[in-house]
This record gives structure tokens, C-alpha cells and sequence, in this order.
């Protein structure tokens, strides 16, 4: 019989060598449906403990490799990555996590015996693991925050936003992507009375923030219908359109289906279009608990046709998701700047894509959820600068709730993790009031058709 844990950590190795290996997404990994059997056998106290240990290596990999390389007279094997997986596992227990420095360091060397290419490290890694326990307060100590945070950002990423945004901001962004955030939620209406039922935070709009236990599904309201999560900056776009009611909208990559409520609740007819069968039909059910009426079709926007020309079409666009790493760490280590290159391109062809779907004078919402300006600022230059049909529509402060620092010279919406610093938590709350503040880094622009 195994020891207790064992088949939690030896997941956990598994699950980050696909994403640090194979630069696959931690949300799919985790899929208790079409996740790994490794995963989806364990117990549900054992699967949180395995994403609770991924997504902490993936927050503070910086500090961990310099934590482990303090230890180290010279650097590991680059092939031996079931070990620096174990490693960063145990190093992540030890440094990071609630749980005993001798069980971490045990299942740790167990792991490595259990598996034939590793079982000569079981003693370097016992080694390594038993400094570090015992070294782990004054390695804490001598840490100074703003130099971690930025350790934790992926270099490619971090030598991107540092031109795009300089090095103050750049420093920001990383302290924000260090504090696990809380939940917004979209209501349908009256945000402030859903606010005070749920003990949260009124933000803007119809967004909520808030902190508190249980399951999302057994909070007062999710049955009903009356609101579903959503971060504060991904509820912008719509907002953008103005009044749509009665108004024929195209919603493409419409799945999981924030933006959809959104625009059906504003009382649009909304054609919502997805190419994965599998997110229609999330999307779908989505709006059968929420009670919004949509025309949900399956299909690819570049090969999909239909007749009617439409009022608004809002595209938020497949990206990098790079301004999701609050949320989702993994990001950072599955992308690269060929990868951004690659789907700036797809971007600027869906644009001209949906622009065939507007009637003349009608309005495109494009977003995205990207830090990078590649797929923001420079595709919006560069598509604006060209005869191709897109007029630019500059977004002014009052439509945006006086969201000041949020607007670009170029009239777009650039929102940045490390903004939205004045939100205050309810009374009472226990949480640390710096999980308040920030939203997702996101960016917008508004087209009018020729």
C-alpha cells in the first residue's frame, strides 16, 4: 500500500511536466472529466491539494530555482526533469505551503525511488530538501518582495511588458501577479443590494468582488440565475456598445458565455457562435441557469456564413491570456514570443473576419485578455492605418465609469493588474485587503464599418 500523499505529489510531477514540457494549460490538466487519470483517481481533499501545489510552483518558480540553486554546488542535469519537478514540489511544500517539512521532504525522495530513471537522486534530492527545511526561515527573511515578484515572471514575458510599459509599472504588474485574487461576479441588475447579500464589494457597472466560503454554487442567487462569475475588467466590452436593446448582436468565440449574458441581459438578440462543441454546450447551460435567451451556433467564424447583417458584432478574440496570470501562473510558462507573434496574426484576421458580419455604420468590439501590446495597441495601429473598412471609434472616460487610467491616447482600453488600487473591502471581511484590489490586465477598441 502507498503512503498517504504519494499519489497526490507523484500527479503533481506528472501535471507539471506537461505544462513546463509540453506547454499545456493547467485548467485542462485539472479537467476532472478529460483531465489525467492520475488526477481524476484521487481523492477530492487530494485534488486540491494537487492544484494547490502547481499553481504555488507556478506563482513563485523564480524563488524557488533561487532558493534550490543557493543549495546547489552546480547546476542539475537539464534532462533530469523528474527531478526538478520533485524538487520544485517539495520546495514549494517546504517554502510555501501548510504542510510538514518532513512529509514534503519524505514523498518527495519516495516519489524519485518509485520511478527507475530517478531512483539515483532519491539521496541528492533528501540532500537538497533537509537544507532547505532547515535554512527555509532565513531564505524568507532575506527576500526582498519586489525583486521576488519580479524573479517569478517568466523572462520573455518579463522583457516584453518591461518595453511596453517600463519598469515601474513592470515591477507593479509582478507584485499584483503574487496575490491570489478574489471572485467578481456580474449580476443581472441592483449590485448593490446583491453586494450586501453576499458581503462584497460593489465595483463598477454590475461587477462584484467578493470574499467568501463554500462552493459558488451554493451562494445565494447562483441557482436563480441572477449573476455569474466573471472578472470586472472582462465586463468592459459590452458596456462599450451602449444601448443595444433590440438590437441584433453577433457574440464570436462566444464561449464560456460572461459577454453572452451580458448582452442578452441588456436585452440584445444575440447569434452566439463558438467552434468548440464542447464550450457551446457550457455556454449553453450557462444561459438555461441563468434564463437568457440566445441563438447558440456551433462553428468557425472564418467558415461560417449567414445572411443577415448585424447591429454589433463583439469579438474577444483567442490570445496569450497573459493578463489572466493572477488567476491562472501556469500562462507565463506555456507561451513565448513566436506564440504571441502567431496569434497577433489570427487576431487581425478574425477582425476582418467579423467586419463582414456588420451592417454599414455598425459596431465591432474587439478584446482580448493579453498584456502583450502585440495583441492590443499594435494590432489596432496597424489595421487602422490601412484602407480596410474599420473607422476608428475613440472611447471616452464618461462611458467607462471615470475609469481614468484605463483609456489609451489611442482611445482604446487598456486595463492593467495593478490598477484598480482603491477597492476597499466590506467590514468584517478577514481577507487580506490587498486580494481587493487589481483586475485582469485586458485590453478593447472600437471599430465603426465604413
Amino acid at each position: 500500500m502507498s503512503k498517504p500523499g504519494l499519489a497526490a505529489r507523484q500527479c503533481a510531477v506528472t501535471i507539471l511536466t506537461r505544462v513546463f514540457d509540453d506547454g499545456r494549460g493547467l485548467d485542462g490538466l485539472l479537467d476532472t472529466r478529460h483531465g489525467p487519470s492520475s488526477y481524476r483517481n484521487l481523492s477530492d481533499a487530494d485534488k486540491s491539494l494537487v492544484r494547490a501545489i502547481c499553481t504555488t510552483v507556478f506563482r513563485h518558480r523564480g524563488e524557488i530555482d533561487g532558493a534550490l540553486n543557493n543549495l546547489l554546488d552546480r547546476k542539475l542535469p537539464k534532462n533530469a526533469r523528474h527531478l526538478i519537478h520533485t524538487l520544485y514540489i517539495g520546495a514549494a511544500q517546504i517554502l510555501f505551503l501548510d504542510v510538514p517539512d518532513s512529509a514534503a521532504v519524505d514523498l518527495a525522495v519516495t516519489t524519485l525511488r518509485e520511478d527507475k530513471r530517478s531512483t539515483r537522486f532519491a539521496g541528492l534530492a533528501n540532500a537538497i530538501l533537509r537544507r532547505l527545511s532547515r535554512e527555509k526561515e532565513e531564505l524568507l527573511l532575506n527576500q526582498n518582495a519586489d525583486e521576488w515578484a519580479l524573479s517569478n515572471m517568466a523572462p520573455w514575458l518579463r522583457k516584453n511588458l518591461r518595453k511596453a510599459y517600463g519598469k515601474e509599472r513592470l515591477s507593479a504588474i509582478a507584485s499584483q501577479h503574487m496575490l491570489e485574487p478574489i471572485i467578481d461576479i456580474t449580476v443581472k441588475q441592483d449590485p448593490e443590494v446583491w453586494a450586501e447579500k453576499l458581503g462584497g464589494t460593489a465595483l463598477f457597472g454590475n461587477s462584484i468582488r467578493i470574499h467568501r466560503e463554500g462552493r459558488i454554487e451554493d451562494w445565494e442567487g447562483y441557482t436563480d440565475g441572477q449573476w455569474w462569475v466573471q472578472d470586472a475588467a472582462a465586463s468592459i466590452p459590452v458596456h462599450l456598445l451602449g444601448n443595444i436593446s433590440g438590437k441584433q448582436v453577433l457574440d464570436l468565440c462566444a464561449a464560456p458565455g460572461g459577454k453572452t449574458a451580458q448582452l442578452a441581459n441588456a436585452g440584445a438578440h444575440v447569434t452566439a457562435l463558438e467552434a468548440s462543441k464542447s464550450r457551446l454546450e457550457r455556454l449553453q447551460l450557462n444561459m438555461e441557469r441563468l434564463k437568457l435567451t440566445v441563438d447558440a451556433q456551433n462553428g468557425d467564424l472564418f467558415e461560417w456564413e449567414v445572411k443577415q447583417e448585424f447591429d454589433a458584432v463583439l469579438l474577444d478574440a483567442p490570445c496569450s491570456s497573459t493578463g489572466t496570470i493572477r488567476r491562472h501562473p501556469d500562462v507565463q510558462w506555456t507561451k513565448s514570443p513566436e506564440i504571441i507573434a502567431e496569434l497577433a496574426k489570427l487576431q487581425s484576421d478574425m477582425i476582418l473576419r467579423a467586419l463582414t458580419f456588420l451592417k454599414p455604420g455598425g459596431t465591432l468590439m474587439f478584446s482580448n485578455c493579453s498584456l502583450n501590446r502585440e495583441e492590443g495597441e499594435d494590432i489596432f495601429a496597424t489595421l487602422t492605418s490601412q484602407d480596410v473598412g474599420l473607422i476608428p471609434d475613440p472611447i471616452l472616460v464618461e462611458e467607462l465609469f471615470d475609469l481614468k487610467d484605463v483609456i489609451t491616447r489611442q482611445g482604446t482600453v487598456r486595463t492593467l493588474p495593478s490598477q484598480l488600487q482603491n477597492v476597499k473591502p466590506p467590514e468584517n471581511c478577514k481577507s487580506d485587503p490587498k486580494r481587493f484590489t487589481g483586475f485582469d490586465g485586458f485590453f478593447a477598441a472600437r471599430f465603426k464599418k465604413s
